[in-house]
């Protein structure tokens, strides 16, 4: 009895590893190819506590099945993969930038907890949050594009 159960205790783990990967069964068919590409627009930071800050911000996206690969950190590095269907895709996890100056702080770094995105018309939304840490202090910041091509 015992290496029957064990079998199945196996096979019931690698079942939930494989739905929590995202691979598998369909959820509703591919991305729309039309996420990919490079965005521009207005980006607005902020920090808890703090108002929203508003730059010029950019961001390329690479459309793949279900999947969409984006570079989140401000230098330009970083890419999450990003799982959805249609018009929107959204991430959750943990990834730290390497740091970078900011607003009189020599050595700030992101660290991304999660990320959407989705399309609406020809308008791209990006939404992000996480923590930001550096120069003795650790807040939580949201981080939002929208942007077109």
């Amino acid at each position: 009895m015992m290496p029957r159960g064990g079998h199945h205790m196996r096979k019931v783990i690698l079942v939930l590893i494989a739905a929590a990967a995202g691979c598998g069964g369909s959820s509703g068919g591919n991305l729309d190819p039309g996420l990919g590409g490079t965005w521009s627009g207005t980006a607005t930071l902020t920090l808890a506590g703090g108002s929203p800050q508003q730059f010029s911000g950019g961001l390329t996206v690479a459309v793949s099945g279900q999947s969409a690969t984006v570079n989140v950190c401000l230098d330009g590095s970083g890419p999450i993969t990003m799982h959805g269907s249609g018009q929107s895709a959204s991430w959750q996890g943990s990834m730290a930038c390497a740091p970078v100056q900011f607003t009189g702080c020599a050595a700030v770094t992101l660290t991304f907890q999660s990320a959407s995105v989705s399309l609406n018309g020809s308008t791209l939304t990006v939404q992000s949050g996480g923590s930001l840490s550096g120069c003795g202090t650790t807040l939580g910041f949201t981080l939002g594009l929208s942007g077109t091509k």
